[in-house]
C-alpha cells in the first residue's frame, strides 16, 4: 500500500504492482464494495523502493538506494531525479504538489519547486537533520524531528532561521494507560510526569484531569475512582458525580486517601513503572534501569516479593493475576497461606500459553504485521497508519478496545471495534 486519504463520504487508497499504481474506493463502515477507480502507469523496479503518492496531480515520489524520483503518472514522465549520496529519506510534497521536500544524511533537507521542465532545487538547509514528518499543506513550513524534540521551520525565509521552534518536550516518554473493569473509563498519563486524565469510552469526553503532584509510575481507575501510583505511594480521588463530570479539574488535596509504601523502590533517573492488577489486590512496580521488580499489597503498601527478572517493559498482570509480564520475561504468582503473595516463578514467552502474543482481545483480534486489525474470523476490520504500528508490548485489548500507546505518539490512540 502507497497512500491512504479521505475522499467525501469514503476513503481512497492507492496499491502498487510492477507497472502500475492502482487508486481504490471504499466506504468509511466497510459495508460498501471495493472499487478499483483507476489503474495508472509506473517505470520499472518503482514497488522495490520507498513511496509516496500525491493523487491530486497524480504524482508518485518513490527512493531507489541512493536515487529520489518524482514521477507523473498522468504524462508518464519523470520530474525529478536526484542522486543523493547517501540513503534520502523522509519525503513529503506541499498540498498542491509545487514543492517537495526530502533530507538526504550529511546533507540536510532538500527542497524543490516545480517549473515547466520539473522540479529545481529551490533550497536546502540544515546539516545534522536526520527525520522530516512534513511539509504544511501551503508548503510554507516544514516539521522536522530527531530523537529529542521536533522542529517547526519557516520556508519563506530567506536564510535558515535563527533558532527553531520545539513542538513536544525533549524528553518524550511512553504513556500510562489502564482500563476500568467495567470498559466505561480509560485513565491515561504520561510515565514520570505528573497530569492523569479519565476519559469516558464512549462519548471520548474527560471525566477528571488531575495534578497528581508527583512523578506517575502507574494509573488505575474504577467506575468511581481514579488511582495514582507514584513515588512511593498509591493515592485515590473520587470521580464526580452529578452535573458536574466533565473537565472537572482536582489536585493532591482533593484526594481520598493515600498509602505509602513499606518498602519504596531507590529513586531514579528514569521513572518506575508500575500496573495494579485486574482485582486490584497487588500491583508490581519495576526497580531502578529494569534489574527487577516487586509486588506490594494494594490496601496496606506492606511488599510482598521481589525478583531479579529483567525488565525491559512496563509490567502487566495476565487478566487472571497469576502472572505478570514484561515483554519476553515473565513470572508466575506463587500464593500461599490464603491470598499472600510468598514468591515468583520466572517464565519464558514459550511458557505463555496464547503462543507468544502476550496481550490478547477477549473477542479474538489480531494484528497483522501489515498492520491490519482482523476479526475472530480473519475478517479486515481495519487498516491502522503507519505511525500507530507500536510493538505487541504498547497495545492494551480490553474487549472491543484496542488502545496503542508509546513514546513514538504524541497522544494515546484509542479505537472501538465493532464485530
Amino acid at each position: 500500500m502507497v497512500e491512504i486519504w479521505t475522499h467525501g463520504e469514503s476513503f481512497r487508497f492507492a496499491t502498487m504492482k510492477p507497472g502500475f499504481i492502482t487508486i481504490w474506493e471504499a466506504g468509511f463502515t466497510l459495508e460498501h464494495t471495493l472499487a478499483e477507480i483507476e489503474s495508472l502507469p509506473t517505470p520499472d523496479n518503482t514497488h522495490l523502493g520507498e513511496h509516496l503518492f500525491l493523487p491530486t496531480p497524480s504524482r508518485l515520489a518513490f527512493i531507489l538506494e541512493e536515487a529520489v524520483l518524482i514521477w507523473d503518472a498522468r504524462d508518464s514522465k519523470f520530474l525529478l531525479n536526484f542522486m543523493g549520496g547517501d540513503r534520502p529519506r523522509g519525503f513529503s510534497f506541499s498540498s498542491n504538489g509545487c514543492l517537495f521536500a526530502c533530507i538526504v544524511l550529511g546533507q540536510g533537507v532538500h527542497l524543490w519547486k516545480e517549473s515547466p521542465t520539473g522540479y529545481a532545487l529551490h533550497r536546502k538547509f540544515g546539516s545534522n537533520l536526520q527525520f522530516m514528518q512534513s511539509l504544511s499543506p501551503d508548503g510554507e513550513s516544514i516539521i522536522l524531528s530527531n530523537t529529542y524534540e521536533t522542529q517547526l521551520w519557516r520556508m519563506t525565509d530567506l536564510v535558515n532561521p535563527p533558532s527553531s521552534v520545539p513542538t513536544q518536550p525533549a524528553e518524550q516518554t511512553n504513556f500510562v494507560l489502564a482500563f476500568s473493569p467495567d470498559k466505561s473509563l480509560i485513565a491515561t498519563g504520561r510515565l514520570g510526569e505528573n497530569i492523569a486524565t479519565i476519559v469516558d469510552l464512549k462519548s471520548g469526553d474527560s471525566r477528571l484531569i488531575v495534578d497528581v503532584g508527583m512523578k506517575i509510575w502507574g494509573l488505575g481507575v474504577t467506575a468511581n475512582t481514579a488511582i495514582v501510583i507514584g513515588e512511593g505511594k498509591i493515592v485515590t480521588w473520587n470521580l464526580p458525580t452529578g452535573d458536574c463530570v466533565l473537565e472537572a479539574r482536582a489536585n493532591i488535596h482533593d484526594s481520598v486517601q493515600t498509602i505509602v509504601f513499606d518498602h519504596p523502590p531507590p529513586p531514579s533517573d528514569w521513572p518506575h513503572s508500575a500496573s495494579i492488577s485486574p482485582d486490584f489486590n497487588y500491583l508490581v512496580i519495576t526497580r531502578e534501569e529494569g534489574e527487577g521488580l516487586d509486588i506490594y499489597d494494594m490496601a496496606t503498601g506492606g511488599h510482598l516479593v521481589g525478583s531479579t527478572t529483567l525488565c525491559l517493559f512496563q509490567p502487566w498482570f495476565t487478566r487472571d493475576g497469576r502472572e505478570v509480564w514484561s515483554a519476553s520475561y515473565g513470572n508466575k504468582i506463587i500464593r500461599g497461606g490464603g491470598s499472600n503473595v510468598i514468591g515468583l516463578e520466572p517464565l519464558w514467552l514459550s511458557d505463555d500459553p496464547s503462543g507468544g502474543q502476550l496481550w490478547e482481545s477477549s473477542y479474538g483480534h489480531k494484528v497483522t504485521d501489515d498492520g491490519w486489525i482482523l476479526d475472530s474470523r480473519k475478517k479486515r476490520v481495519m487498516w491502522l497508519p503507519h505511525n500507530w504500528r507500536v510493538f505487541d508490548e504498547h497495545r492494551i485489548w480490553n474487549g472491543q478496545f484496542l488502545a496503542l500507546f508509546g513514546c513514538e505518539l504524541p497522544e494515546p490512540v484509542i479505537i472501538e471495534l465493532y464485530e
